[in-house]
């Protein structure tokens, strides 16, 4: 068994008879946290998400939606593999809000286990079959948070599911090691497993650094999907760490895969003054996110210092295909300067 087909052979049960005291499911062997469940739970499980879908969408009576997030609330630990599988439906769907919602609690799921092979099932999993999507950015950021809590796992010597697993130490209560005396590696590991005032240490540091492993630690931290204000420190320890970096590595950032690193790196092409990425700010503007296009279109007013070509918020097609062609006449101009 593959553990792409895993994705049919886990679910949860949900409003459904609950097993008789004392008896015990069977481990699932591709991700012993979870119990293996039959044909019939996972069709149920899947029905309760797809609920969940709908309402969120909108497409409910009062009755039923209240009865469907009821019942979506309730999913466990359990639901990760069905979850995952509904994120990419949820994905699928034309400016599906669902998909972020059903992100959002397999981020918690997820960053609290200690199952490797669970853990390594979901990244090989998310957003499967998802090739385009506005929530692309998500998934991504998901999939990363995911491989720094395996990472973290394996730096606590935890490499196989045992249910006495302790999570990884709580660093935060220590002050034995430095934060400056950790490698790159190690503290984008720690962005992935720690919590509390000692993640926002570690994000600080992180701003500090000029690896590669920084910036996309940083990344995803930014796009943290429920702690706002680890997202704010991550961000701002994003700008931090780009402002430092030559203009060579922020043109290439303009085109990473995540999206707080676009918006963070078209900030700082405009606060450097960086002209020559003039061409990569103006591709933003046709980028799938709407914050990203607003961060490009705010970084080439500034960089023509102050001189808006357009386009506007309620452009047309035609009107913002003008603009981008306004864009680039000017950014040719500047060349020849």
């Amino acid at each position: 068994m593959t553990t792409t087909l895993l994705t049919l052979t886990l679910a949860v049960v949900v409003a459904a008879e609950p097993p008789a005291t004392g008896t015990k499911r069977e481990a699932n062997p591709y991700a012993p946290s979870l119990p293996l469940l039959s044909d019939q739970e996972e069709e149920q499980l899947d029905k309760v998400i797809d609920r969940f879908i709908e309402f969120d969408l909108g497409t409910l009576r009062a009755a039923d939606a209240k009865k469907a997030k009821e019942d979506f609330d309730k999913l466990g630990s359990e639901a990760i593999p069905a979850l995952i599988r509904g994120l990419s439906r949820a994905a699928l769907i034309e400016g599906s809000c669902p998909a972020v919602v059903i992100a959002k609690k397999l981020d918690r799921m997820l960053l609290s286990s200690t199952d490797p092979e669970l853990l390594q099932f979901a990244y090989e999993n998310i957003g499967l079959g998802v090739k385009q999507s506005r929530h692309l950015g998500v998934i991504k950021d998901l999939r990363f948070a995911v491989s720094l809590r395996k990472n973290a796992l394996a730096r606590a010597g935890i490499t196989t599911y045992n249910p006495n697993n302790a999570p990884p130490p709580d660093t935060s209560k220590t002050t034995i090691r430095p934060l400056s005396s950790m490698s790159d590696s190690d503290l984008a590991a720690a962005a992935g497993s720690d919590r509390g005032p000692r993640l926002k240490r570690v994000l600080t540091e992180l701003g500090n650094r000029k690896s590669e492993e920084s910036v996309n630690a940083l990344g995803a931290a930014a796009g943290s999907l429920y702690d706002e204000e680890v997202q704010k420190a991550a961000r701002d320890a994003l700008l931090t760490n780009l402002t430092g970096q030559p203009p060579n590595v922020v043109q290439t950032r303009l085109k990473d895969e995540r999206i707080e690193v676009r918006i963070a790196s078209a900030t700082v092409a405009a606060n450097r003054g960086l002209t020559a990425v003039g061409g990569e700010l103006i591709e933003l503007l046709g980028d799938e996110e709407a914050r990203v296009r607003d961060a490009a279109h705010q970084a080439l007013v500034k960089l023509n210092k102050g001189v808006d070509l357009g386009p506007a918020a309620n452009a047309t097609e035609d009107e913002k295909a003008a603009a981008v062609k306004k864009w680039r006449d000017w950014w040719t101009k500047m060349g020849k300067r």
